[in-house]
C-alpha cells in the first residue's frame, strides 16, 4: 500500500470518527488533518507503519480525548463570560435529529472503553483487529468489549422505549 492510497483510504473514515468524538465538525477537521500529518511524516521518517489503520486512530483517540476534554473544563468560563454553545438543542430539531442525539446521549453514558469500541467500529468503519490494534488489546478482547457495550446500548435505549411507553399509557389513562 502506498501512502497516497493510506491517506485516501483513511481519511474520511477519521474525519466521521473524529466527528462522532467530538461533535464538532470543525474540530473533527483539525484532529484529523494533524493525526494524517503525523502519519505522512511517520512514513517518510521510518516507513509505513505495520497497521496504518491502529496507528492513525489511535493518535486520533488520544488527540479527540484532549479535545473533548478542554471543552469541558473551557465550557463553565465561557458560561460566565457570555459565550454560551450556539449550536441548536434537541428539543428545535426535527425527529429524526431527536433519534439520533438519544442514541449519541446513551453512547456518551456507557463506560469509556465501551464508547471507544463503538466508534472505532462504528465511525471508524475499522475491523476488529485494527481497532484492538488502536486499543492495545487483543482482537478476542476487543469483540468481547464491542458485543457488551452493544448490549449495554441496546439495553439502554430499550429500557428508555419501555419508559415513554409507561409514560404514555398513564397520559392515555389520565385522559
Amino acid at each position: 500500500m502506498t501512502l497516497d492510497a493510506a491517506v485516501a483510504d483513511l481519511a474520511p473514515r477519521l474525519l466521521r470518527y473524529c466527528t462522532a468524538r467530538t461533535r464538532d465538525a470543525a474540530a473533527a477537521e483539525e484532529i484529523a488533518q494533524e493525526t494524517l500529518t503525523a502519519l505522512i511524516r511517520h512514513w517518510h521518517r521510518q516507513g509505513a507503519p505495520s497497521c496504518p489503520e491502529a496507528f492513525v486512530f489511535a493518535i486520533a483517540r488520544r488527540r479527540a480525548w484532549r479535545v473533548t476534554a478542554a471543552r469541558r473544563l473551557r465550557a463553565p468560563l465561557d458560561l460566565l463570560a457570555g459565550h454560551a454553545d450556539e449550536r441548536p438543542n434537541p428539543e428545535t430539531q426535527m425527529v429524526a435529529r431527536r433519534e439520533c442525539e438519544r442514541t449519541l446521549r446513551e453512547i456518551g453514558r456507557l463506560p469509556r472503553r465501551d464508547r471507544e469500541a463503538l466508534w472505532l467500529v462504528a465511525a471508524a468503519d475499522l475491523p476488529s483487529e485494527q481497532a484492538a490494534a488502536a486499543l492495545g488489546i487483543t482482537t478476542t478482547a476487543f469483540r468481547m468489549r464491542l458485543s457488551r457495550a452493544r448490549q449495554r446500548l441496546s439495553a439502554r435505549l430499550g429500557r428508555q422505549d419501555g419508559q415513554a411507553s409507561s409514560a404514555n399509557r398513564a397520559v392515555d389513562d389520565t385522559l
